[in-house]
């Protein structure tokens, strides 16, 4: 009877973890050993710690995604480093080329991934026009899109290019649901309305 017992909780967790959302089957909640069968460039260099390593690296062959994994014996956060954000300035020569690129090509990463992620998650908030003009201002660090109760996130921050200009760039974030609760709760925006004046 216990080991019935065992065995359906382990099924139960590991439902449970599959259900998460992550990059194929890099899902929050996984074992540090699972993690390392995936992707074994996410394994530490010393071998009797079960820690991710600090620093972003290529998993599944991808060329144009790195991956970084956070947490000690699993996999609590994901981070996927998308590069940076090509902008559409709105000239007829960047209307032109989204005419000839395929609709699922979109050249703006932050917008393909808005919109595939609209249609797969749930909204939990994002960032205002207001918070965009003090990110641009340099008062905000990052601008967040948050989604499936702060398990999914998409977030944008500015790199520095040179000395003169930035860069912005994209992240997405997958969360375990424990690290997900502790993300809303310090990041979830508390805004005042025009009722409060």
């Amino acid at each position: 009877m216990k080991k019935l017992l065992i065995s359906f909780i382990f099924i139960f967790v590991s439902l449970q973890i599959m259900a998460n959302p992550g990059f194929r089957d890099l899902k929050p909640g996984m074992s540090y050993e699972d993690v390392i069968k995936i992707c074994n460039s996410l394994k530490t260099s010393n071998s009797t710690m079960n820690i991710f390593p600090k620093g972003y690296s290529k998993c599944y062959g991808i060329d144009n995604i790195k991956f970084q994994a956070f947490g000690l014996n699993k996999l609590s956060m994901l981070s996927l480093d998308m590069g940076p954000i090509v902008q559409s300035d709105g000239s007829f020569f960047s209307k032109l080329n989204n005419l000839v690129v395929d609709s699922f090509e979109e050249p703006n990463i932050y917008l393909k991934m808005k919109k595939n992620f609209d249609t797969k998650y749930s909204l939990d908030y994002e960032y205002s026009e207001r918070d965009r003009q003090l990110f641009n201002e340099g008062e905000k660090k990052e601008l967040l899109g948050v989604y499936s109760n702060g398990q999914v996130a998409l977030k944008i921050t500015q790199k520095k290019q040179d000395s003169y200009s930035k860069v912005l760039w994209l992240y997405i974030e997958y969360r375990d649901v424990a690290s997900a609760k502790k993300f809303l709760k310090k990041n979830r925006p508390i805004r005042a309305t025009l009722d409060d004046f």
